[in-house]
């Protein structure tokens, strides 16, 4: 993995001529529909294919986390917890304090999640950190409809494996169904239909 506009400035690393802001993808409404439908319906269970999902999603989540915050790294970025409820109040501050200051700030998690640590510095406090560094900070999409489907599509392409199923629950299903019902979802440990994430059919991971 390597983000090009989140390297730290003080490296000498050759920049490229500026560009404008990337136009964001725009989600069908049918299928923000169809995925919301889905998470709704699902159900956290025992399986050990969710299970192994999930665990594959912490693994390799971890390993952005720790690349993004290495102090010693490309990025160098920090992520500090902090009890203020909404650090930020639209996509446009958060990006630019973290690239001002080189530093995010994450709120702990207001509901716990089944699979993912939901304490401070835990597995879900680090998807959700990563989640706005790259998906956000690192494009320039916002926090609207439109942004969150775009930064979902830039951050599949980071997963592998069932760890790319797993995210597409966190970062695609969830916030469907914040879209389509106007509040948000409880967390859920389940895989979502993987013909809804690949119309062609093709397993959900290489979707």
């Amino acid at each position: 993995m390597f983000i090009a506009s989140l390297v730290d400035p003080s490296l000498a690393f050759p920049r490229q001529p500026a560009s404008a802001r990337r136009v964001p993808r725009h989600v069908d409404p049918g299928e923000t529909q169809a995925i919301a439908e889905c998470f709704i319906s699902a159900r956290t269970r025992p399986d050990p294919l969710v299970a192994l999902a999930y665990r594959e999603l912490e693994t390799q989540t971890g390993r952005q986390f720790a690349m993004l915050t290495d102090p010693r790294g490309a990025y160098r970025l920090a992520v500090v917890g902090t009890r203020v409820i909404t650090p930020y109040s639209g996509a446009e501050e958060l990006i630019e304090s973290v690239v001002t200051s080189r530093t995010l700030e994450i709120t702990a998690p207001d509901r716990a999640h089944p699979l993912l640590g939901s304490e401070a510095g835990g597995a879900y406090y680090r998807l959700r950190a990563v989640h706005d560094l790259i998906g956000h900070v690192a494009t320039g999409y916002g926090f609207d409809r439109d942004g969150e489907y775009s930064a979902w599509l830039v951050q599949r392409r980071c997963y592998t494996g069932l760890a790319r199923w797993a995210a597409a629950t966190e970062l695609h299903g969830e916030v469907s169904a914040l879209w389509a019902t106007g509040q948000f979802a409880e967390h859920k440990a389940a895989l979502l239909d993987r013909h809804l994430l690949s119309p062609t059919g093709q397993a959900a991971w290489d979707y």
